[in-house]
């Protein structure tokens, strides 16, 4: 997935889903958390488990996990309740990695949870991906190799080729590397959208990798693949 060096991760994992605001699906969950209940969120995961919907099962654990930060105490009762539940486990672990992220020790935070959320991945169900993408954001939060890096890469893609969150996690750790990848980056990107199905996410994952890119030097080095990455996500919007 990408060559590791000791450079400084890029923003959190968590920025580009924050920006959404809430489905139908996801608001009643947020607006009983903040009552303190935890139903309606166990029940909006266990669906998205159930029925393999892993995009919007990756969106709805980060929203869930930053609502968290901030108001814990149904997450708490959840767990306490259900301390083996799937779907808790899911959004305690987006929310360790959450909490480290924003800290100037966050690769030292990171580093010894990291064997932890992986053990946690492996033993979630043989078909998620979810977990391990946490488990990518928390390696590259850690500053892992790229052997580690590329073992957790190895069972995201296993139980889900063509996850959108998987796919944002290795090319930010790509573009952490180094930060003159970027054509590795785009060449990364625009193989994933090319290999997708007509309806998966990731074929807006160019989009992703141009925005990433926005650097003088990519924009003289790339900019007609910018450009088209640009106006393949509006032809995907439409």
């Amino acid at each position: 997935a990408a060559r590791a060096r000791s450079r400084a991760p890029r923003p959190a994992p968590d920025d580009d889903v924050l920006l959404d605001a809430p489905d139908d699906r996801l608001a009643p969950a947020l607006v009983a958390a903040a009552r303190g209940e935890h139903g309606p969120a166990a029940g909006l995961l266990a669906g998205t488990r159930e029925n393999a919907e892993w995009d919007h099962r990756d969106r709805y654990a980060t929203r869930l996990a930053a609502f968290a930060r901030s108001r814990s105490e149904w997450l708490d009762t959840w767990r306490a309740a259900a301390p083996d539940d799937p779907d808790a486990l899911l959004v305690a672990a987006r929310l360790t990695v959450h909490r480290h992220w924003g800290s100037p020790a966050r690769a030292e935070l990171l580093r010894p949870v990291l064997p932890s959320l992986a053990a946690a991945a492996a033993a979630a169900g043989p078909a998620d991906p979810v977990p391990w993408r946490t488990a990518l954001d928390a390696a590259r939060g850690a500053r892992a190799g790229h052997a580690e890096f590329e073992r957790l890469w190895e069972q995201a893609v296993r139980r889900s080729p063509h996850h959108y969150g998987s796919h944002v996690a290795a090319l930010e750790y790509l573009a952490a590397a180094s930060p003159d990848a970027h054509g590795e980056c785009l060449d990364f990107a625009e193989t994933a959208a090319q290999d997708a199905p007509e309806d998966a996410l990731v074929r807006a994952l160019p989009l992703h990798a141009a925005l990433t890119c926005r650097t003088p030097a990519a924009l003289r080095a790339h900019r007609p693949r910018l450009d088209a990455a640009a106006d393949r996500a509006i032809a995907l919007s439409a």
